[in-house]
């Protein structure tokens, strides 16, 4: 058997090498790339915040997309919502489809609301529709935009940075969370409508809490009793037949969603 020479086996260490340097160059460069593209849709959305979301109130900048809860509106069911105005026309010259703005009282919650032609759309598409694993906060395509349907469901990515809906889990995991973090508002472009928060757990991809396009009043009259029947234990709020709920849905561990329900108290 022929022995390599000594410069034969030289050459296979360097061409061993510079495989070797590719590899670990391009694995640095997607580190990076998706380091920056991690941190692209918040910055969109801060963007945006700054930009649509005003203060008439007098207390300041009226909310930062996701990154601050730096807005008038205050903690309780009788919050001055009006202090807070949504510049649509400037979000819809971005994108049409922006049929809505949500705004969490304290948690920093603070994103447009988007609605395409079906739930694919803006899973991965920022507002300004630029492609970013970020995605949208988006309105079940099968809902009305006008938020008066009995049921409407809104989504969201479960983010480990806590943006998008990634503070959603903690009404699960901090007993106080929700003390500090019972109402929200939607902002349309014709008013506003409150909510409170009354239950949350972990569901499947086929529960009920997915359930839309309620035609009977006795369907739904079962779907709100069953929702009750979920509720967290320190929640205060009761719910019937006449309310409408709001679904906030992100996911979870292992295939699961994790959902937050809200009723509908109040609006303009």
């Amino acid at each position: 058997m022929m022995k390599r020479s000594g410069s034969a086996n030289f050459n296979l260490r360097r061409l061993a090498g510079f495989i070797g340097g590719i590899f670990v160059v391009s694995a640095l460069y997607m580190l990076i790339h998706t380091g920056i593209d991690y941190q692209k849709g918040p910055k969109v959305y801060q963007k945006l915040g700054q930009a649509a979301v005003v203060d008439v109130g007098g207390g300041g900048s009226g909310g930062i997309g996701g990154e601050s809860a730096g807005n008038s509106v205050q903690t309780g069911a009788e919050s001055d919502c009006r202090s807070v105005e949504i510049d649509f026309t400037y979000l819809k010259g971005i994108n049409e489809d922006i049929i809505g703005w949500l705004l969490f009282d304290h948690n920093g919650i603070s994103y447009p609301l988007l609605q395409g032609k079906d739930n694919q759309e803006y899973l991965y598409t920022l507002a300004d529709r630029t492609p970013n694993d970020a995605g949208s906060i988006f309105m079940e395509s099968l809902c009305s935009p006008d938020f008066k349907d009995p049921h409407t469901i809104l989504y969201g990515h479960n983010r480990k940075d806590g943006t998008m809906f990634g503070k959603l889990k903690w009404y699960g995991a901090d007993p106080d969370y929700y003390k500090e973090n019972r109402f929200f508002t939607v902002y349309t472009p014709e008013g506003y409508f409150r909510y409170e928060v009354f239950a949350w757990y972990e569901a499947a991809q086929d529960d009920i809490a997915y359930q839309v396009g309620f035609a009977a009043d006795e369907v739904f009259a079962e779907f709100v009793e069953k929702l009750w029947q979920r509720r967290s234990t320190d929640t205060k709020a009761a719910i019937g037949r006449e309310d409408k709920i709001i679904t906030l849905s992100t996911c979870s561990v292992a295939g699961r969603r994790f959902v937050v329900h809200g009723k509908m108290i109040g609006g303009e």
